[in-house]
Formats: structure tokens, C-alpha cells, sequence
């Protein structure tokens, strides 16, 4: 039993016979090995979500001012049929009390 709570609280630290001590210049080459496949995996995954924003990039962006006010748009003519639904994100302009 006290055997076991040893291990847990790490009691025993004893290297494994099949652990090897590595050199410094191994230890370097590891790393630097680690660093390059991390850093190829990092690069890949923001080329995918590049791509990703590039292919999803057809949707538009439309805005309305008169006098430097931005007003919103409720409606725009389209030859294809489709539904927009938007949320008045500012509480109204404001007016909530």
C-alpha cells in the first residue's frame, strides 16, 4: 500500500533502464526537430483557415448613410431569392433605460 501512495505522490524517481541520458547535441536536434514539425503543423492549420475565409469570402457587405448618419438597410433587390435575419445588436440605439 505505501508502496502504491509513494508512486502516485512520486516517491519513486528512478530512471527506467530503457531511458537514455542524451547529449547535449541530441537533445538540440530533438528539439529542434519538434520545433520544425510543430511549426509546419501551426503554418498548415492557418493555411487551411485561409483558405477556409477565402472560399466563404462571397458574402457583401452593404451599408447606408445619409448626412453621416448610418441608417439600417430592411430591404435590397435581388435577383436570386434570399433571406437575411439581423439582430439590433446596440439596444435600440441606445434608448433602453
Amino acid at each position: 500500500m505505501w508502496e502504491y501512495i509513494k508512486k502516485l505522490i512520486g516517491g519513486n524517481n528512478k530512471k527506467k533502464k530503457d531511458e537514455k541520458i542524451l547529449s547535449r547535441e541530441e537533445y538540440m536536434r530533438k528539439n529542434a526537430v519538434n520545433f520544425l514539425k510543430y511549426g509546419a503543423l501551426v503554418l498548415a492549420a492557418f493555411a487551411v483557415l485561409r483558405g477556409v475565409m477565402v472560399a466563404a469570402g462571397g458574402s457583401v457587405t452593404v451599408s447606408n448613410s445619409v448626412d453621416g448618419r448610418e441608417l439600417p438597410i430592411y430591404c435590397v433587390e435581388t435577383p436570386e431569392k434570399k433571406i437575411a435575419l439581423t439582430f439590433d445588436a446596440a439596444c435600440a440605439g441606445g434608448l433602453l433605460r
